[in-house]
């Protein structure tokens, strides 16, 4: 009896300081984390609009098809004068995406970039490849995004290619409303 006490003792004093430094590393940590968080969502914007020198916050909230949410839309500037949108989209695919879409305020997507992708490797990961992704490049707005009419399927990976579509398609409508709205909805 006094064996056991003393072992559930140790593990109990074991849990205590393990959880301690996790608490501690997650402290220290944090900052540099949000940082390159930061950092790479700069890069991704400028990535997909090259040719806006200034994102800036649009105001307001934006409505998104089922199972996809938009979580930022950035105002595209060029010499402080709006020339379109980005918006930042998390929804299904075969696990979930998270993609930048760049829309202009004549309605073309300016492009596409993942900023998180977590299908299947050798195959859901494809959608992150240019041989996918630049197939949206140049298209209208006004496009279908229909598989097997504008749009070409990753083999394998028919749930991932619809659930990109989607992520795209409510991405576009709301940059649109973003920039029809003036950044703000």
């Amino acid at each position: 009896m006094k064996q056991m006490i003393k072992l559930g003792l140790i593990l109990a004093l074991f849990t205590s300081v393990a959880c301690v430094s996790l608490a501690l590393v997650s402290n220290f940590t944090s900052g540099a984390i949000e940082r390159a968080a930061q950092k790479e969502l700069n890069e991704g914007l400028r990535t997909v609009f090259a040719d806006a020198d200034a994102f800036s916050p649009a105001q307001g909230t934006f409505t998104a098809a089922a199972g996809v949410t938009i979580d930022a839309v950035y105002m595209a500037e060029k010499g402080g004068t709006v020339i379109g949108s980005v918006v930042q989209a998390t929804g299904s695919t075969y696990d979930k995406a998270t993609i930048l879409v760049g829309i202009t305020s004549n309605k073309t997507i300016t492009s596409i970039q993942f900023l998180s992708l977590t299908d299947t490797p050798g195959f859901g990961q494809k959608a992150a490849e240019p041989a996918f992704k630049d197939q949206f490049t140049g298209k209208s707005a006004d496009d279908n995004f229909a598989l097997g009419d504008d749009i070409d399927a990753i083999s394998g990976s028919t749930i991932t290619t619809k659930g990109v579509i989607a992520i795209i398609s409510s991405a576009v409508e709301s940059g649109l409303a973003a920039i029809h709205n003036g950044g703000s909805n």
